[in-house]
């Protein structure tokens, strides 16, 4: 267990470009999903992608439904596995739909 946690030891978000924010966001919706690791690691990362969208749709003057999708789960508590399923679902629909406030689809 103690390894684990090492492994998918994480720092802080950053704001990054928010099309990159938007990728990160995507690749961390897609490992929850298919279950690509520990749940407390897969729970960290999506915590993490979707701290660092909030930040660069703050910093890109976004507020799209992206944006308030990630401002809304980012205030959640007790993030379990139907949460984290149900919010990647949504992740991947509103940016592979282009609803995403992108002016494209997200392609990985």
């Amino acid at each position: 267990m103690a390894q684990a946690q090492a492994v998918c030891a994480a720092g802080g978000a950053k704001a990054r470009p928010y099309d990159q924010a938007v990728q990160h966001t995507r690749k961390a919706a897609e490992a929850v999903l298919s279950r690509g690791g520990a749940e407390s690691c897969l729970r960290g990362k999506l915590t993490n992608a979707l701290l660092g969208l909030s930040a660069s749709c703050e910093a890109a003057g976004q507020s799209n439904r992206l944006c308030q999708l990630a401002d809304q789960a980012v205030v959640q508590l007790n993030w379990t596995l139907p949460f984290m399923d149900s919010t990647s679902r949504q992740l991947l629909d509103l940016s592979a739909s282009g609803r995403s406030g992108q002016g494209q689809a997200s392609a990985l």
